[in-house]
């Protein structure tokens, strides 16, 4: 079994964006629709075409911020102050990640050690191994996700955003098509997550 690092510090601003505008949701599962009966939910064929639906559009979303990381990375290249301003959200981050004894810079470098560790594929991990992967990798998740309700970690995020889009934007009809895209697919998945919360209530 390959340990995936699903989720780093480091995450695509272009991604971070979309996290943004959806309240940090953008990848997550919608909310799964329910009959209210016990047991497992019956699913009825509206609320299957809509799970369907949601899953086609995240893929798409992520299809878009893959392509947007290759034009992103020469954007960066070319403009050194926006490097500065990356890497002082990233440094706000982990200091906000970081208390009580938690070092979020050193969990992310164990976490990717023990990636790389067994995906070599010359040592197996334990089912107690991938278990601590998991749990670790989730605690690390949260303290993501609550680092990003701060205020000024938003703030700053949000202005690293904007500053990237226009640059990518500007750099040619490619990046400007992206970004059209990438803002078409978060509406409709916000949409479609609205929808779903709907359906939970009946």
């Amino acid at each position: 079994m390959r340990l995936t690092l699903s989720l780093s510090r480091f995450v695509s601003v272009m991604a971070l964006a979309a996290s943004i505008s959806l309240g940090g949701q953008v990848m997550a599962q919608p909310p799964m629709p329910h009959s209210g009966g016990g047991g497992m939910p019956q699913l009825t064929e509206e609320q299957k075409q809509l799970m369907m639906e949601v899953q086609q559009t995240q893929q798409a979303l992520q299809k878009t911020q893959e392509q947007l990381r290759a034009i992103q990375d020469k954007v960066y290249q070319s403009n050194p102050d926006l490097v500065k301003q990356k890497d002082a959200l990233q440094q706000a981050i982990s200091k906000k990640m970081s208390s009580g004894g938690y070092d979020a810079d050193k969990e992310l470098d164990a976490l990717k050690a023990m990636v790389e560790k067994y995906n070599t594929g010359q040592e197996k991990p334990t089912q107690a191994e991938i278990q601590d992967f998991q749990k670790r990798q989730q605690a690390f998740q949260m303290r993501q996700q609550q680092a990003f309700q701060d205020p000024d970690i938003r703030a700053k995020a949000e202005a690293l955003q904007q500053n990237l889009k226009a640059k990518i934007q500007a750099s040619g009809p490619e990046g400007k098509a992206l970004i059209a895209d990438l803002e078409k697919q978060v509406q409709k998945l916000e949409t479609l997550r609205a929808k779903a919360a709907t359906m939970m209530k009946r």
